[in-house]
């Protein structure tokens, strides 16, 4: 029997949405870059966003105090409630700053201010840091293999007084906890977050790399005021070898940076300094924890536990003075991306599965990690292997050898697993088990539930997936396997992802792996952000492109944009360099795969030379729309002539004239030019056309797709006309498709539709963009970005009678609703305040534009 304890569940409720005010517009839900009061901002400008309780706003007005008032923007004529940049002095180092905001409407009626916000600055400049890192020595091992204890740190330090104000900045290389006088501070887990954090000396890798990356570290920020007392105080830091030195896994290469290290620096009110990592700190590598392994798992010796160590008093006289070490070559910034937590706790007894063997079955797959409750003599060895639904374990195992006597519980700090049941073996009785489902901590934007229970099911499913995916600020393709933030896998699922959860800072911070991993020579994106090796093709490193695109169209980040088009331009002018004489995109790098699609249900027959070009062409339309919203109009205009010379050679190269179709119709040949708009204008409706008898009559309305043209198919079905038959694709029961998945037992999607490889891949997930914008039909627009005007569009196809479905948008939740019966089309539509909604109902010709409000319709 299990009980369950979410923090976050794929079907969680979404946050409150302030309350209409009927009386007249106020600014609520207060946000600094994102976030509700941050702590530990390193931005220049901070950026503030805010909702309205009503109606439209006309002005605003910003006021800021640190003390006094630093800013005021004084009235504001302007709509503006998002992302509004703060215009004063220069900010400082841990400077602390209060915040509101006052609103008036179009007809010039002023609300009060609003309650204050709070943020505070981070460290910014390097001299901030007066700690050292300290760690253990880099030792080359050979073998590739490391088997070296994880380090412990700690320093004992006296305060006359409790600050009123203390903070720890830290950052422990690959993971690291913090703990003050005994307690471990914070709920993070899995920290920091992975970046590219260091110079390394790459060997043996599978695909030819130049690494022309750049370097970044992040830290963490915490406020340790109650944490600390007056009087003696002690300070412990561990370790684990996390992304930083991960020898486990060496089939993509050797990868590693190093040894593990930390930073830590404490600081009380005005910066004050308490206590900072040096070679005064004392360490060993004597401790429990005796491998750390990110795929390998955690093994843990209860016998050498140092009861204590973390507080003030105990004997360390047996450890040695920390070692200053060399600093990582990337820079410390401070950390954008949500932590990794513990969101579900699942609790359960194992049974005995087989003589000496007990298995628990979690219900499903998920990622994380399992607490043990267990009793037994001194020295017995037990071990946990986790399985994915497959029955596959991809090697994970966690060991903890018992210390003995009375019960005993543990669970491992620097490792998770991808896993559906754990067999434990080396008990004599069945043990008691907390399963603990970890990933970035993430809240729910959206929710989606239809009369069809598969669609349900499969919105539902994809949610897990993408959330067992999500450590460290990265996408990954599968949480046991490789782990590795591919870029294909990540950009094709973002937009379903952007309408199921808040990526906005997830995505920030991700977008930014991409473009520090990028060749800053040549353009190239690789693979994998952080760049971890790994295979794949021109649609994966467009990620480039189509990240910071997606973060404008969704969250109207303009400061996104305006970052990464540099990096956007030259992953364009890469694949420029990649072409033949007749402008068709027909390699990568030397020795790559240069995949195109992946994934389809029969041997790959689709050209990667034709898709590659398809992207290529999508890139620079988008970064020619993403060149229009900077002002830069003659790049534009360029832009667009280089799309429609990828027109004419995409025209020239593959198609048939004969047969209506580009190369041979299959898996999606038609598809990707309509769904870039790379088809001649004159030819689209018979293109369409032969998609459409492909699909229906070859394909007895079945995909035949990778992953990439997947959710292509049912965008261009649905933009012209066909969303029944795009339903009917998402419909089928049988291989291929969602529901031969569902029906297989699947929890998680799979990276193939057979269920060959890996059953936790988000990749397929893609496709649930589709249930949003066509069956609910909520959409951006990208002439008002963030969902400043919001396209609504609802279509009820086939079977559907009814779809209920609310997104938060960064102004405010829209949400529709809407039932057929007998014949009528009945739906309500709230549209949030301070947005504009356009919409088409069925059979309309024309759209229909609404303010804020609910808004009950029919057709």
């Amino acid at each position: 029997m299990l009980s369950r304890r979410s923090f976050l569940a794929a079907g969680a409720m979404l946050p409150a949405a302030p309350a209409i005010d009927a009386k007249g517009p106020g600014a609520v839900a207060l946000r600094c870059e994102y976030l509700k009061d941050p702590l530990g901002l390193d931005v220049p400008a901070p950026r503030f966003s805010w909702q309205l309780s009503a109606g439209l706003q006309g002005a605003y007005q910003i006021e800021v105090e640190s003390g006094s008032v630093v800013w005021d923007s004084g009235k504001v004529a302007s709509a503006q409630s998002v992302h509004v940049p703060y215009g004063g002095p220069a900010l400082r180092s841990r400077q602390r700053c209060s915040w509101k905001v006052r609103v008036w409407n179009e007809a010039g009626a002023g609300s009060a201010w609003s309650d204050a916000a709070h943020f505070e600055m981070a460290l910014l400049q390097a001299s901030d840091w007066r700690a050292k890192w300290v760690g253990a020595a880099d030792l080359e091992n050979e073998s590739g293999v490391s088997q070296d204890p994880c380090p412990w740190f700690r320093r004992e330090f006296q305060l006359a007084a409790i600050p009123r104000n203390a903070r720890a900045y830290v950052c422990g290389l690959g993971f690291f906890e913090l703990y003050l006088n005994g307690r471990k501070v914070g709920e993070d887990v899995l920290a920091p977050a992975q970046t590219d954090y260091d110079r390394r000396r790459i060997r043996r890798v599978l695909y030819p790399f130049d690494d022309q990356t750049a370097k970044r570290v992040n830290y963490l920020t915490y406020d340790v005021t109650p944490y600390l007392r007056a009087g003696m105080n002690a300070a412990g830091v561990v370790l684990g070898d996390g992304w930083y030195n991960q020898r486990d896994r060496v089939e993509e290469g050797w990868l590693w940076y190093g040894a593990p290290r930390m930073i830590l620096q404490i600081e009380g009110d005005g910066g004050a300094p308490i206590v900072a990592s040096d070679e005064q700190w004392r360490m060993t590598t004597a401790g429990p924890i005796l491998h750390s392994g990110i795929f390998t798992g955690e093994q843990y010796d209860a016998r050498l536990e140092m009861p204590g160590w973390n507080t003030a008093g105990f004997d360390d006289s047996s450890w040695t003075r920390a070692g200053v070490v060399r600093a990582p070559s990337g820079p410390l910034c401070a950390q954008v991306a949500p932590p990794d937590r513990v969101m579900e706790v699942i609790q359960g007894d194992a049974i005995q599965a087989s003589p000496g063997v007990f298995t628990l079955d979690a219900g499903r797959n998920l990622a994380g990690w399992v607490k043990l409750h267990t009793r037994g003599p001194r020295g017995r060895k037990v071990t946990l292997r986790f399985r994915e639904d497959s029955g596959r374990d991809y090697g994970q195992r966690d060991t903890y050898v018992l210390k003995g006597g009375e019960a005993e519980a543990w669970e491992p700090r620097f490792t998770w697993h991808g896993f559906r049941y754990v067999d434990v073996t080396g008990v004599e009785e069945a043990p008691r088990l907390e399963v603990r489902s970890v990933h970035s901590a993430v809240e729910p934007a959206g929710r989606f539930e239809c009369s069809n229970p598969l669609f349900n099911q499969i919105h539902e499913t994809f949610v897990r997936t993408q959330l067992a995916n999500m450590h460290g600020g990265v996408t990954s393709d599968c949480p046991h396997r490789e782990r590795l933030g591919y870029t294909g896998d990540g950009q094709v699922a973002a937009q379903a992802a952007i309408y199921a959860l808040d990526m906005a800072r997830f995505y920030s911070k991700w977008t930014d792996d991409v473009a520090d991993a990028r060749n800053h020579k040549t353009g190239f994106v690789p693979h994998t952000a952080p760049f971890e090796g790994g295979g794949g093709g021109p649609p994966w490193g467009s990620a480039m492109v189509l990240m910071p695109w997606y973060l404008y169209l969704y969250y109207g980040d303009r400061v996104v944009l305006a970052r990464h088009y540099e990096a956007m331009r030259a992953w364009v002018r890469y694949l420029e360099s990649r072409m033949d004489a007749q402008g068709i995109v027909v390699k990568e790098e030397p020795g790559g795969w240069f995949l195109g699609d992946w994934c389809p249900p029969q041997k790959i027959a689709i050209p990667p030379e034709f898709v590659s070009t398809c992207y290529y062409g999508h890139c620079a339309d988008l970064l020619g729309q993403a060149a229009r919203v900077l002002g830069r109009t003659e790049e534009a205009a360029a832009l667009a002539g280089l799309v429609q010379r990828t027109r004419t050679a995409l025209h020239a190269r593959y198609y048939d004239a004969a047969r209506r179709q580009y190369v041979d119709g299959r898996q999606g040949a038609n598809f990707f030019p309509l769904a870039f708009g790379l088809v001649p204008g004159e030819l689209e409706a018979e293109v369409f056309a032969r998609a459409v008898e492909i699909v229906e009559r070859d394909n007895r309305a079945h995909f035949d797709t990778g992953f990439v043209g997947t959710p292509l198919v049912l965008d261009v079905l649905t933009n012209r006309g066909r969303a029944d038959l795009a339903y009917r694709l998402m419909n089928q029961r049988d291989h291929p498709g969602f529901g031969h998945m569902l029906a297989s037992g699947a929890t998680t999607l799979w990276e193939n539709w057979n269920g060959g490889g890996s059953r936790m891949h988000p990749m397929f997930g893609g496709a649930c963009r589709w249930l949003w914008q066509a069956l609910a039909g909520i959409a951006p627009d990208a002439q008002k970005p963030g969902f400043e005007r919001i396209l609504i569009q609802p279509r009820p196809v086939e079977d559907l009678q009814w779809v209920k479905a609310e997104y938060r948008t960064p102004r405010g939740t829209v949400s529709v609703h809407w039932t057929r019966a007998e014949g009528r089309f009945r739906m309500t539509l709230t549209v949030p305040p301070n947005t504009e909604a356009l919409v088409t109902l069925p059979g309309a010709k024309e759209q229909r534009r609404v303010g804020p409000g609910v808004h009950p319709m029919s057709a």
